[in-house]
C-alpha cells in the first residue's frame, strides 16, 4: 500500500470519527501531505482485516512534538490507542530535548477518558474559527475603519525568509532556532506565504493553506510597532473577499490566552466553532 492510499483511509478514519462525537481532529493535514523526510511527521497506524481502525501521529513543530490520535468507533474498547501510544513511546524516545503536547477536542468523551490516564496537566487552548456571512453582516454596522494608509498583500519573495522568520519571533515569542524549523518544514507545502506590506514597508505576514474548498490562515502576525492602525483588519478583509471570489470558506485557530485577535476576527465575520485543548506529557 502507498502513501496516498494510507493517507485516504486516514482522512476517511478521520471524518468517521468526527461524525459519530460531532467533533473536529486537528490532524495538520499540511504536515501530513508533505514528503515524510521533509515534514516532521511520523505517524503509526493500526489494521484489522484490512480495515485502518487506529492513528496516530507525531508532529515535530519548533521544540515542541503535538500528538493526535484516533480509533474508528465500533473498535474502541480494545486497547488499540493504547497499543499505539506504546509504540510511540518508543519515538519519543528519540527526541528528549522537545517538550510533549497532546491535543484532542474538548467535547471527545473517548479522549478525555484516555487523558485521565496519563501524567498529563492542562497547557493551552485554541478555539477554531470559520467566516461566516451573517455574523459578517451584523458586525458590518459597527466596523472599524482600515488601516489609513495602504495595506497590500503579496506573495512573499524568497529573499525575504529572514523577515518572515523575524516576523514570527516577535508575534509568536519563538527563538530563532525554532521560528527558523518551522519555516524550514513549510517550504515544501503548498501553503501560500504572503507578506503584509503597508504604506510601503513591511507589516506583517501570514500563510494560506487551501484544501477541498476551504482555505485555514496560519501564521498571522502584524509587527508590534504597527499594531493599532488597522493594518491586521484590512489584511483580514481582503483575504475574505479573495477566497469567497475563489468559492472558498476561510478558517483560522486562536489561542485562548490572546483575546485581541479572537476579537479581531470575531469583529470580521468569524465565529468560534470548535475548541481543541492542548495537555503537556509529563512522563
Amino acid at each position: 500500500m502507498n502513501n496516498e492510499e494510507t493517507l485516504k483511509q486516514i482522512e476517511e478514519l478521520q471524518q468517521r470519527c468526527e461524525q459519530y462525537e460531532n467533533i473536529s481532529l486537528k490532524l495538520n493535514w499540511d504536515m501530513l501531505r508533505q514528503p515524510s523526510e521533509d515534514s516532521g511527521v511520523q505517524w503509526l497506524v493500526t489494521y484489522e482485516e484490512d480495515q485502518l481502525v487506529g492513528f496516530i501521529g507525531l508532529y515535530g513543530i519548533g521544540s515542541e512534538l503535538e500528538i493526535c490520535g484516533m480509533v474508528r468507533p465500533g473498535y474502541r474498547r480494545r486497547g488499540i490507542f493504547t497499543g499505539l501510544w506504546q509504540q510511540a513511546q518508543d519515538m519519543l524516545a528519540k527526541r528528549p530535548s522537545r517538550s510533549v503536547l497532546l491535543n484532542a477536542p474538548e467535547t471527545s468523551a473517548s479522549a478525555a477518558g484516555f487523558l485521565k490516564k496519563l501524567p498529563v496537566s492542562f497547557h493551552h487552548a485554541e478555539y477554531q474559527m470559520k467566516w461566516d456571512r451573517a455574523a459578517a453582516a451584523e458586525q458590518a454596522n459597527g466596523a472599524v475603519p482600515a488601516a489609513a494608509g495602504d495595506v497590500i498583500l503579496r506573495p512573499a519573495r524568497t529573499d525575504e525568509t529572514a523577515l518572515l522568520i523575524a516576523l514570527d519571533m516577535d508575534g509568536f515569542e519563538m527563538n530563532e532556532t525554532d521560528a527558523a524549523e518551522m519555516y524550514n518544514q513549510q517550504s515544501g507545502t503548498p501553503e501560500e506565504h504572503v507578506l503584509i506590506e503597508w504604506s510601503g514597508q513591511p507589516a506583517g505576514k501570514m500563510r494560506l493553506y487551501t484544501e477541498d474548498g476551504e482555505t485555514w490562515i496560519y501564521g498571522f502576525v502584524v509587527d508590534k510597532r504597527l499594531r493599532g492602525q488597522g493594518i491586521g483588519r484590512s489584511s483580514l478583509l481582503q483575504t475574505i473577499e479573495r477566497e469567497r471570489q475563489h468559492g472558498n470558506g476561510i478558517s483560522l485557530e486562536v489561542a485562548l490566552h490572546n483575546p485581541n485577535a479572537l476579537k479581531l476576527y470575531e469583529s470580521c465575520g468569524f465565529v468560534i466553532q470548535n475548541r481543541q485543548n492542548y495537555y503537556s506529557y509529563n512522563g
